[in-house]
């Protein structure tokens, strides 16, 4: 990454930061609206502000080009995309190609969040804590080092080595090329960081209207499980999960109150991404009169009036092996979370289908994206107890799932392992989860039959889930290097 471009990212931050949509307008303004200049971090509304940002900037990586379903569903198997050309080669594990946008192998904006959260990790401690009336001064250092790790984690996922840069670009003169860091050494900064979140952030909220979207306690502690769920150190996985689960006052809502879930903000949300339709936050979708916007691509009539023709449907091999005939009538997901599954070509995910009305011509999806929530957790810390021998404790958990779903308890009889992975599957379906439950679990090819097992199983550091990163990124970095297997492929 050239040096030219690393700036333009701190520009681009800073507009972020101020509310201003124009380089040019941030480069006009005084210093004391520039996060780039030793005279901003001064007060707790700068810190606030500046927190508010990186927030901003994780939401709009995650909402752009749909990706957290682009990588954490779509390559899993769970729906199907013939109807988008765009998406539909990734399903086969296809990661390149004339059809599979560009964006998705560019990392550049990520960059753009890690800018903001050094800045906050770097400058925040300096302000003098007498200036914190209304905040917690440690609450905020304790989001950015959360932040940190989470969107290293997050790239770690898709890329495996990912350039590891922990402080902020501050002068254009001294910013320097960095290579890729191996993906052990990245998980290693994402636990250290994820370890000073957990001492820094609070249980519970100061403000209720900020429970899950902003990050608390046990957000951390649920991000730590699954890095280490990730990195197969299950003994570490229970013990974040069991924090979580015992410290963290959340509970699951019940089987009539569980579509609340994906409104947002409820018992059960752990972390989530907050989607404000009154702020034009939520995804655009078709209108009532059929004009393009950006579409919902899981939904048509009668979830988004008069829109016909579905972009991305259920996959209905994939339903079927999840919910056998003889559950889909007492499974509440399968019920309130799906139009018509198994009906090939129709069937709608609606999970996210709270759609709110912003004018005739302006619908949007008013839905939050969760993350991290209580179902999630309990179910990781029940594969991290089977994988540890310790089935007789990973039963009740995996149990108080099924029975909030309707489901009947497992009786511990079968293959657990097998049972605890459909049940996240299930639970978890098109909520950006499935495609790393399958890479993680080694079962990725028993689920999706349209995923090379060769070249899944074609081992790391060569392996084939990775993604490949932007060939035009190599044109000003020297240092940069192809993901393995896809070298000579682009």
């Amino acid at each position: 990454m050239k040096k030219l471009i690393l700036y333009s990212i701190g520009i681009a931050l800073a507009a972020a930061v101020a509310g201003t949509s124009s380089c040019k307008k941030i480069l006009d303004q005084e210093p004391h609206n520039s996060t780039f200049t030793d005279a901003y971090f001064k007060t707790e509304l700068d810190a606030r502000t500046a927190n508010a940002g990186a927030y901003s900037l994780l939401r709009r990586v995650l909402l752009n080009d749909f990706s957290w379903h682009t990588y954490g569903d779509i390559p899993s198997g769970d729906i199907v995309c013939d109807g988008d050309v765009w998406h539909s080669p990734i399903v086969s594990g296809q990661f390149t190609g004339l059809n599979v946008q560009s964006s998705n192998w560019n990392w550049q904006q990520y960059y753009q969040i890690l800018q903001q959260v050094n800045l906050i990790i770097d400058k925040v401690p300096g302000i003098p804590d007498a200036q914190f009336i209304n905040e917690k001064k440690n609450h905020i250092i304790g989001e950015g080092y959360f932040l940190r790790a989470y969107t290293y984690f997050y790239m770690s996922r898709i890329w495996g080595d990912v350039p590891l840069k922990l402080q902020p670009d501050l002068d254009i003169t001294t910013v320097k090329n960095i290579p890729r860091s191996p993906a052990d050494s990245v998980l290693d900064q994402c636990l250290a960081d994820v370890a000073k979140a957990e001492s820094l952030l609070d249980w519970g909220y100061t403000v209720e209207n900020d429970r899950a979207v902003r990050a608390n306690k046990g957000s951390a502690y649920a991000l730590e499980a699954h890095i280490r769920a990730w990195r197969h150190d299950y003994a570490g996985a229970e013990k974040a999960a069991d924090a979580v689960i015992t410290q963290g006052g959340y509970h699951l809502l019940d089987s009539s109150s569980y579509k609340l879930v994906f409104q947002g903000k409820s018992m059960e949300g752990i972390f989530e991404i907050n989607i404000n339709d009154g702020q034009n936050e939520g995804i655009a979708i078709y209108d009532y009169y059929g004009n393009y916007g950006i579409p919902a691509y899981p939904m048509e009539d009668p979830y988004i009036t008069n829109k016909d023709g579905l972009q991305w449907w259920t996959n209905t091999g994939y339903i079927n092996k999840l919910w056998p005939d003889e559950d889909t009538l007492a499974d509440v997901r399968y019920r309130d979370f799906f139009h018509y599954p198994k009906n090939d070509g129709s069937g709608q995910i609606i999970k996210y289908s709270n759609i709110a009305k912003l004018s005739d011509r302006d619908l949007r999806m008013s839905n939050n994206l969760p993350i991290f929530r209580l179902a999630d957790i309990m179910l990781l810390r029940a594969e991290a107890l089977s994988a540890l021998g310790r089935k007789a404790e990973a039963l009740p958990l995996l149990n108080a799932v099924r029975e909030r779903a309707g489901l009947a308890d497992n009786d511990g009889s079968g293959d657990l392992d097998t049972d605890i992975l459909e049940e996240r599957l299930r639970e978890l379906y098109f909520e950006g989860q499935s495609y790393y439950d399958l890479v993680r679990t080694k079962k990725l090819p028993q689920y999706n039959e349209h995923f090379p097992s060769d070249q899944f199983s074609n081992g790391s550091p060569a392996a084939g889930w990775l993604w490949p990163v932007d060939p035009n990124m190599f044109k000003d970095d020297p240092t940069l290097v192809q993901t393995p297997y896809w070298r000579g492929k682009l």
